[in-house]
């Protein structure tokens, strides 16, 4: 199954400069060969019964990539879709939704799907059971370590279990979760907590366990600040944190209607905040979300949520008040009332993120009044662990090596995930399967660094005289949506097929072979170019589609040179040639003819 499944590491590993991927999988933090699982899902048969086995053998390539699949592909994630190159033709290929038909009949078998072998190497503690440190356990686990997840919270999930369910339904997650740990013997520990005066890292050594991954996250809300000060009035009754909603939420805590009547004001302009305004329209409140950034999503100052966040949310009657940042929560007799907002004329420097350097206009100020404040503007690491432990510098930050993860303080521990560097779910889970390799060649007494660093080049779109138009999103009508149950339309297998299929396959041949995997060829033949014979006539390299031919100067005139990275072996190039100077590896002239003419008889 690896070697069929992991068709990227055959070509990181054989790249001698940059590695040459569709844009989608360089974009995708865990590397999931995209452009294959496209393929293979554009021939499978229309039958449902016949394409389901189909659909398992498709599941167990991308679960060997990523077991978390079923939730971050299928559900939440999306990174892909913003790389694709068809995005700015007729719409990025829907990948999302592909996939959540492929996991929705892979999960009834993953119930089953074998266990890994039992792990019989050293031992390895993973703290935080999110989506870093549940990929760095089943990653070691495949490589035969016995891993202990140790995780504060009564469930496995982190950050995932504050996705509101009509997001990510809860018995997706929970499948996915359970058997995860099922298939890689992982054990789990809940309730346990490491630091704040409870159990140490040197006590986790001495308990045998040789290596440490912290993927701890980032626990704890960031409260209002203004000017660099802290706003007044977060201790008054009807102000809190927006995580803290969801979470409460999701432990079904709250009434169903604990906003009914209530107006509610959300804090924040990201896709957090937005799930907390939309969980809270759907508890009965009426809602206004207040965030720094303009609505120009194009500009530096643009808010960072997605389109379909804010525009959902808009639908669902969410009105968004954008430019305003927040000087003061005022209160009556110990209870929120209302919140002074300033406008905002500039949130970052020029250098984005980085420069986050808010400025305020005081003459222009609204008031806006609520009963209920949640501030929902981020959230952070507890710092107070990495300082007992002695794992910050002396600026106060993680002492951490960026390629191998490790602490540059104590050697056997690592740090990856949102406690590290603050990114979404999949980018995460890319720190799990970093840890996991390091850990593992920290335990062989191997190189941590040596052949990880490498660069990538984005394939460049296809040219073609049309592209096929993106299927449209349908969603249930706004008032009919306002529960948590999903309500975004899913494809049938049918449109799944057609909507793989619009994949433009971008990326090399080498980064697929999926015609050899369904046995339409034996093997994938390279395109030689005899320059003896080439005239140098350009014909071929206006006729590729793919941009893989250049000429170059040779002599008095020039060559053809043919980019096997870019070369998608169509053979347009063979049949256009004048001179016959191209042909696939092995064939003759007299038997191309041969064929050509077999085919027009």
């Amino acid at each position: 199954m690896d070697k069929i499944a992991l068709q990227v590491e055959e070509v990181v590993n054989e790249a001698d400069e940059k590695v040459y991927l569709p844009p989608c999988q360089v974009r995708c933090p865990l590397k999931i060969d995209i452009q294959r699982n496209h393929a293979m899902i554009s021939l499978l048969p229309l039958d449902i019964q016949e394409a389901s086995r189909q659909i398992i053998k498709i599941g167990d390539e991308i679960y060997e990539q990523n077991p978390l699949f079923p939730i971050t592909c299928g559900y939440i994630c999306g990174l892909c879709e913003k790389e694709c190159n068809y995005k700015d033709q007729t719409g990025a290929v829907r990948r999302k939704l592909i996939l959540r038909l492929i996991a929705e009949h892979y999960l009834p078998y993953l119930e089953t799907k074998p266990s890994y072998p039992l792990p019989t190497k050293q031992k390895v503690a993973v703290i935080g059971g999110g989506p870093a440190g549940l990929m760095c356990a089943s990653t070691l686990s495949k490589k035969g370590y016995q891993v202990a997840i140790v995780e504060r919270n009564s469930e496995l999930g982190g950050a995932l279990r504050l996705i509101p369910r009509y997001r990510l339904p809860t018995n997706i997650l929970n499948a996915t979760l359970c058997n995860l740990v099922r298939i890689a013997h992982i054990d789990v520990k809940l309730g346990f907590r490491v630091g704040n005066g409870e159990k140490t890292l040197n006590e986790l050594r001495n308990e045998g366990y040789q290596a440490v991954f912290i993927a701890t996250g980032t626990p704890v809300p960031r409260a209002l600040s203004f000017e660099g000060k802290p706003v007044v009035g977060g201790d008054l009754e009807g102000v809190m944190f927006g995580l803290d909603l969801l979470s409460d939420v999701s432990q079904k805590k709250v009434h169903p209607r604990l906003f009914e009547g209530k107006r509610v004001i959300v804090v924040g302009g990201g896709n957090v905040a937005f799930d907390v305004a939309r969980t809270s329209r759907r508890l009965g409140g009426k809602v206004t979300l207040v965030c720094l950034e303009n609505e120009d999503k194009s500009s530096k100052d643009g808010i960072p949520a997605d389109i379909e966040e804010i525009e959902g949310a808009k639908e669902e009657g969410v009105e968004v008040v954008y430019s305003r940042g927040v000087e003061e929560i005022i209160g009556e007799d110990g209870r929120f009332r209302k919140i002074k907002c300033p406008r905002c004329t500039w949130v970052y420097d020029e250098m984005g993120y980085i420069g986050f350097n808010p400025k305020f206009d005081r003459s222009d100020v609204i008031y806006l009044e609520g009963n209920v404040l949640l501030v929902t503007i981020g959230q952070a690491p507890e710092r107070k662990f990495f300082q007992q432990e002695d794992l910050l510098n002396e600026k106060g930050r993680l002492d951490v090596s960026q390629l191998s993860l490790m602490s540059n303080r104590k050697a056997g521990i690592f740090i990856g995930g949102d406690a590290m560097r603050i990114g979404f779910a999949a980018e995460a889970m890319r720190d799990g399967t970093i840890a996991a390799e390091s850990i593992d060649r920290y335990l062989k007494d191997k190189d941590l660094k040596e052949g990880r660093e490498k660069e990538y080049e984005k394939a460049a779109i296809p040219r073609a005289t049309s592209y096929k138009p993106q299927p449209e999103l349908i969603w249930l009508a706004a008032e009919e949506r306002l529960n948590f149950e999903p309500f975004e339309k899913g494809l049938t297998l049918e449109e799944v097929v057609r909507e793989a299929g619009r994949c433009l396959n971008c990326g090399p041949c080498k980064s697929c072979k999926a015609c050899v995997t369904l046995e339409l060829q034996q093997e994938i033949p390279e395109i030689e170019l005899n320059q003896d014979i080439c005239s140098g006539c350009g014909v071929c390299v206006v006729l590729c589609s793919y941009d893989a031919i250049k000429l170059q100067e040779a002599g008095d005139g020039a060559v053809a040179v043919i980019d096997k990275r870019k070369c998608k072996r169509c053979g347009v190039c063979v049949a256009a040639c004048p001179s016959a100077a191209i042909a696939p590896e092995h064939s003759t002239n007299d038997g191309i003819m041969a064929e050509i003419e077999g085919v027009l008889v």
